[in-house]
């Protein structure tokens, strides 16, 4: 016997389970996403805000020092070592401030990356759903299908010729009884005069 090779049989049954379920999952994450996505848009937006804060800490401190160093030299040799002590913390608190805007900028992008990558798990987990779905609708539809067959073999004059269900099929002992009642109909109509 060829092997069939089509997994929607029974179209409206089929997909409604299929799409109906992927919609509930799609509701469910979209509101997950919407979640974290306006977590995140917070997160960056307060993250920039920082960084422009700290830039601006920047430029007023680098403008405060790059004046007292432009200035003449003080005779007063305690201010002398006050501006140089001064000058040395003012490169390492610019070295900090460059590391903080330099983190906090990685922690955008990262969040941003993070938002795509969660996007494309999700239609991929959808993509996947939608076959498995399909795969195990199938297993129900099919065997309603051989019986429609049988029906409509019965209907139209015609003996079905019965065969047994695939392996991984549903519905195995309704068809068992569908084939019993086809037995008892058969030993009947052969009863008859």
């Amino acid at each position: 016997m060829k092997k069939r090779t089509h997994y929607v049989i029974d179209k409206k049954y089929q997909l409604r389970t299929a799409f109906s379920i992927i919609g509930t999952v799609i509701l469910i994450t979209a509101v997950i996403l919407g979640a974290i996505t306006a977590s995140v848009v917070y997160n960056n937006i307060r993250l920039n805000w920082n960084n422009e804060r700290i830039d601006n800490i920047y430029k007023i401190e680098n403008s405060i020092f790059s004046l007292l160093s432009s200035t003449p030299s003080p005779s007063d040799q305690a201010l002398k070592k006050a501006i140089e002590e001064s000058s040395e913390k003012h490169d390492a608190n610019m070295a900090t401030l460059d590391t903080i805007i330099a983190y906090n900028n990685r922690i955008i992008a990262y969040n941003k990356f993070l938002l795509i990558a969660i996007l494309f798990i999700v239609m991929a987990e959808c993509a996947l759903l939608f076959i498995f779905l399909i795969r195990r609708t199938h297993r129900v539809s099919g065997p309603i299908h051989v019986m429609s067959n049988f029906m409509k073999d019965i209907i139209e004059g015609r003996e079905p010729a019965l065969r047994p269900l695939r392996k991984k099929d549903e519905l195995k002992d309704f068809y068992e009884l569908f084939k019993q009642m086809l037995s008892a109909l058969e030993y009947r109509e052969k009863k008859k005069p």
